[in-house]
């Protein structure tokens, strides 16, 4: 009687736990997927400053505001993004950290630093140039 009970168990277990569906397929049966939507679209060469992205940080570095920084922690880290468009022209500047003065700060020198500079533009696949956004680490040291 014991074996024909776990024999059972044993079956029910294997038939309740063997589905092959994927997680991704339970999800995408949910949620249909609307074909007019066009995907995002790939950047296959981002936008860059003139002389490099390193180029844009070193001059956003020369452009901080020193004094304004020097009551705040040692070391300060922050995210510039930049939203450049087909042209070239700098459309937004935002900044994201963890500290609001030294990301007000950062913000500003690097609108100083884009100031009536030419980008090069980002281009997709086709090389059409399309409008990008540029995501740069900031960091900085306190002495």
């Amino acid at each position: 009687m014991k074996k024909l009970i776990l024999i059972s168990f044993v079956c029910i277990g294997t038939a309740a736990f063997s589905q092959n569906k994927k997680i991704g397929d339970q999800y995408a049966s949910r949620q249909p997927q609307d074909l007019s939507v066009p995907p995002p679209p790939t950047i296959t060469f981002p936008a860059q400053f003139p002389g490099g992205n390193k180029a844009f940080v070193k001059k956003v570095e020369e452009n901080l505001n020193k004094e304004a920084l020097k009551s705040l922690s040692q070391k300060l880290d922050t995210q510039i993004i930049l939203k450049i468009d087909s042209d070239g022209n700098v459309l937004n500047i935002s900044t994201y950290g963890k500290n609001d003065i030294f990301n007000d700060e950062v913000k500003t020198a690097a609108a100083k630093a884009t100031d009536k500079i030419q980008w090069t533009a980002g281009k997709n696949s086709r090389g059409e140039k399309v409008i990008d956004i540029v995501k740069i680490p900031f960091r900085y040291k306190n002495l």
